[in-house]
């Protein structure tokens, strides 16, 4: 069995390949999954509808970059910067903090994302967001 950080890591990993069924190994059956200020999306047939219905919205950009990454136990936490593509055809980053949480199986339980859905507007308005996203270099 793989470390919950492993699993994390490999997880954010495929989002760039916006493959929402090569998500779907890594999911418990009965996981939730919750952009914070959102419905949630209950059992694994549902954060794959979800996560399928992203990817269409941005066909050309999808990633996770991950800037940090700390874990106790099953609880992973991430901060990391999400690429989608704006109206433009730019990729910017949109900070978001997320929870993870590895059954002893191997597969995660819940993955709850905390960011600005302001911030997320703006850049689907077209608007220049990369003042308002912080630096990635680590110090």
């Amino acid at each position: 069995m793989s470390a919950p950080v492993d699993v994390v890591r490999r997880f954010c990993a495929l989002m760039a390949g916006r493959d929402a069924e090569a998500l779907r190994p890594l999911i418990a059956d009965n996981a939730v999954y919750q952009n914070v200020g959102m419905p949630a999306s209950d059992g694994v047939n549902a954060i794959v509808e979800n996560m399928a219905a992203q990817f269409a919205m941005f066909p050309d950009a999808y990633a996770f970059e991950i800037v940090n990454m700390a874990s106790d136990g099953p609880v992973v936490l991430t901060e990391r910067l999400d690429y989608i593509q704006a109206p433009d055809g730019s990729k910017p980053a949109v900070p978001v903090m997320g929870t993870f949480v590895v059954g002893d199986d191997g597969k995660i339980t819940r993955w709850t994302d905390y960011f600005d859905v302001s911030l997320t507007v703006k850049l689907l308005q077209g608007e220049d967001i990369s003042a308002l996203v912080p630096c990635s270099a680590h110090p």
